[in-house]
């Protein structure tokens, strides 16, 4: 896999947005707080398997190579949203007014 020089090293240019699961962009809001696949599954109450295996299968459909990658994707696509950073797209229509879109 190449380098994608937007997304960075840990990311291979691919992007299947709208194939995540809402389990698995659950998960991905939990990578985001800094939870490691252990905490992640005693918070979502199912086995540390399961959270390795829907990490694996979110690193397979949106290209990404380690979580600091899957959380650019994440933040590029509107999928988590930091206290405002990336979190702002403008309305159709709109010059320069940011939108808030969480």
């Amino acid at each position: 896999m190449g380098r994608d020089p937007l997304h960075g090293p840990g990311h291979d240019g691919r992007s299947r947005d709208g194939q995540l699961s809402e389990r698995e962009l659950e998960i991905i809001a939990l990578v985001a707080e800094g939870l490691t696949n252990q905490e992640i599954a005693g918070q979502l109450t199912i086995s540390k398997r399961t959270v390795d295996n829907h990490v694996s299968n979110i690193f397979t459909k949106t290209g990404c190579k380690n979580r600091v990658a899957l959380l650019n994707w994440a933040m590029d696509h509107g999928k988590i949203c930091r206290e405002g950073v990336n979190c702002c797209a403008l309305e159709p229509g709109a010059s320069d007014i940011p939108t808030r879109l969480h």
